[in-house]
């Protein structure tokens, strides 16, 4: 197994896995820790908002795009110290607590599209109105599968 090291411009990331098997399908992945501050905010018209990030992934290349498939999962952590990875997309309900009796329900949607050299994932809430700064750090794994 090899290991290489990849890093996008402000998002940090770790190790690239690479795993070849006796059917010709080959995988790797590669870990990301996105901050709060590496999101962007996009404003649609009408008020509506919704915030991305794009990872570059130099390793989807023509042969991914055109023969492979790419996912992305989250790292959830429970309070008893419990990790697991969830693919995407994920939706959460989430509340504002305004410290009155005044709450916002809503819920939010983690997704993503690929390309070739990049994964933008996107984070949304049902009600697009996200203050700027409010979305949270997060691990992801970006996995690439290609076929010979």
């Amino acid at each position: 197994m090899a290991i290489l090291s990849v890093c996008a411009l402000s998002v940090a990331c770790t190790k690239d896995y690479y795993i070849e098997g006796d059917d010709g399908v080959q995988m790797s992945h590669i870990d990301y820790t996105i901050r709060s501050n590496d999101w962007t905010v996009v404003e649609l018209e009408g008020g509506a908002s919704y915030v991305g990030v794009r990872l570059n992934v130099p390793q989807i290349t023509k042969n991914v795009f055109n023969y492979g498939t790419v996912t992305v999962s989250r790292l959830l952590k429970d309070e008893d110290g419990t990790s697991v990875w969830t693919p995407l997309p994920v939706v959460s309900a989430e509340y504002v607590d305004y410290g009155t009796d005044d709450q916002q329900l809503y819920s939010t949607i983690l997704d993503f599209e690929w390309g070739l050299g990049f994964v933008t994932v996107y984070y949304t809430a049902t009600d697009f109105m996200l203050d700027e700064g409010g979305e949270p750090d997060m691990d992801l794994r970006v996995t690439i599968w290609q076929y010979d």
